[in-house]
């Protein structure tokens, strides 16, 4: 073990001598200095880990010393010595940097007894250094082997969307009997397939929401205005095999005069899906999941959604962590269940996207239910989900943003025309389509057309004409039927964010 070397600076040699053979005693090599330049430049020539200095001196006392020396040699630990009669107070030496004094007369027990303390002090100091700088480099190698494992999946899950979409339909057109007549048995091989396809296709998914995540990328939505049974009755069909597998029942108990819900339709499917998923997971044999509304938040802006089972909830020690990226607790009863661990989580991604809210609540052993809130459709969604954060983006990065809104008048009765479901959802994905997938389409009220895009006036005009020019001359739009677009532009119309907010609340007054 190496020796501490210690430096002594004294202008009195009997007490300089007198510390010297009591460091010497307890074990550990010293010089001496004769005061605080001697001191400084022995320092300059040598290496000590700690110095022991008086503070009055000479032509440079132990206070300049002790100035230079934490300026020239940060690392050295430094033990004051101080008469009764000093001015210096204990607080204002450790000011300077001293790691601790002492009061003459010394003594023996003092001087062991502060410097294993100093010593002891700085052994510790450079050991936490030394793994603090260990862990740094740890956690750079870490952020990168995560950057890494981020693109890999991105990488591989991009690439593997394309063969699988191919997959999917070529046995479409099989299955339609595009390639031919296919007897019983191969129409039920083809289906195996198939579901075993859509299966790849959902973990596909998951992992590219995954790496989103991981990159910090909001998921980008696509919000409209949306029907929960329809989206529910979707989620049951894709999930229609493993509930017939496991005779599970479900149970939809919304009513059928449910509110429309301001979301992103595909995503919401995949909320379900997730979330039924993992019911059917942890339910026996012959169970049953349901869905229920739990009435409109405090402000009546939200729908509360519960879906419930009836497997073997959720233990108290997993339920705060069950929405953790890849964790997977014993909600199993003892049987091992696989599984990617991502679907809970990316479902909070999603509800929290729509700037709702999940939670689960479950007794082990008696079921587990997942309750969660989805944005009603109406203005104040709009401006909360889209036109707040939009605006936000234009003026973070500098661009406009325009409001087109789309009128349908009837030139015979001079109102407004109202289309039927079919007619209008044709009306509607036709505009989507003419959009870049960064702004946004709103049907409202089967009238309206609210496009949201991050264009000038001038290029929100000519949309306009587009648009006029795709319903008429594609008979989207039965005839006689006149188009009417105006546009309201920020920063060209309305310069100020409170301006243009104004107009949007003007152009989306509800009826």
């Amino acid at each position: 073990m190496k020796k501490e070397r210690i430096l002594v600076a004294d202008d009195e040699e009997s007490t300089r001598e007198m510390i010297s053979r009591m460091v010497n005693q307890i074990g550990y090599e010293t010089v001496v200095a004769i005061d605080g330049k001697d001191a400084l430049e022995t320092l300059r020539r040598d290496a000590f880990t700690v110095l022991i200095t008086d503070i009055r001196m000479p032509e440079m006392d132990g206070l300049e010393l002790m100035k230079v020396v934490r300026s020239e040699f940060p690392g050295l630990s430094i033990l004051c010595m101080s008469d009764d009669s000093a001015k210096e107070l204990p607080g204002d030496i450790i000011d300077l940097g001293a790691a601790d004094y002492i009061i003459k007369p010394v003594r023996l027990d003092d001087v062991r007894a502060r410097l294993i303390r100093v010593i002891r002090d700085r052994d510790r100091v450079q050991d936490l250094t030394q793994r603090s700088v260990e862990m740094e480099l740890a956690n750079v190698e870490l952020k990168r082997l995560d950057q890494l494992k981020a693109n890999f999946v991105s990488s591989v899950s991009d690439e593997l969307q394309t063969p699988m979409t191919v997959i999917r339909e070529f046995i479409s057109l099989m299955l339609k009997g595009q390639a031919g007549t296919l007897t019983e048995e191969q129409k039920e091989y083809l289906s195996v397939t198939n579901r075993n396809v859509v299966r790849l296709g959902n973990l596909i998914e998951k992992l590219l929401d995954f790496s989103r995540i991981e990159a910090g990328k909001a998921l980008r939505l696509r919000l409209g205005p949306t029907r929960l049974a329809e989206v529910i009755e979707d989620a049951t069909m894709a999930l229609s095999q493993p509930l017939q597998e496991k005779r599970i029942t479900i149970e939809n108990r919304l009513d059928s005069e449910t509110p429309l819900v301001m979301v992103d339709r595909n995503r919401l499917l995949e909320v379900f899906i997730n979330l039924i998923a993992n019911g059917i997971k942890f339910t026996p044999p012959d169970g049953k999941i349901s869905i229920d509304s739990k009435g409109l938040s405090e402000d009546r802006d939200y729908l509360k959604i519960v879906v419930s089972d009836t497997g073997v909830g959720i233990s108290p020690v997993d339920l705060p962590k069950i929405f953790d990226r890849f964790y997977q607790g014993q909600r199993t009863g003892g049987e091992e269940v696989k599984g990617t661990g991502l679907g809970l989580a990316i479902t909070k991604e999603i509800i929290e996207g729509h700037k709702g809210s999940v939670y689960a609540e479950s007794k082990d052993g008696s079921g587990a239910s997942f309750f969660f809130t989805l944005p009603l459709f109406g203005v104040n969604a709009i401006f909360n989900l889209m036109i707040l954060p939009m605006l936000d983006e234009a003026e973070r990065e500098s661009m406009p943003l325009s409001l087109i809104q789309v009128d349908f008048w009837n030139q015979k009765t001079k109102r407004e025309a109202v289309f039927s479901g079919d007619v209008w959802g044709e009306v509607v994905s036709a505009i989507q389509k003419m959009v870049r997938s960064i702004d946004s389409v709103v049907p409202f009220q089967e009238n309206k057309v609210y496009i949201f895009t991050f264009n000038d006036k001038k290029l929100a005009k000519e949309i306009g004409k587009r648009v006029q020019g795709k319903l008429v001359y594609g008979s989207y739009v039965p005839k006689k039927t006149e188009i009417q677009c105006k546009t309201h532009s920020y920063p060209q119309e309305a310069p100020t964010r409170e301006d243009f907010l104004k107009g949007c609340r003007l152009f989306l007054k509800e009826d």
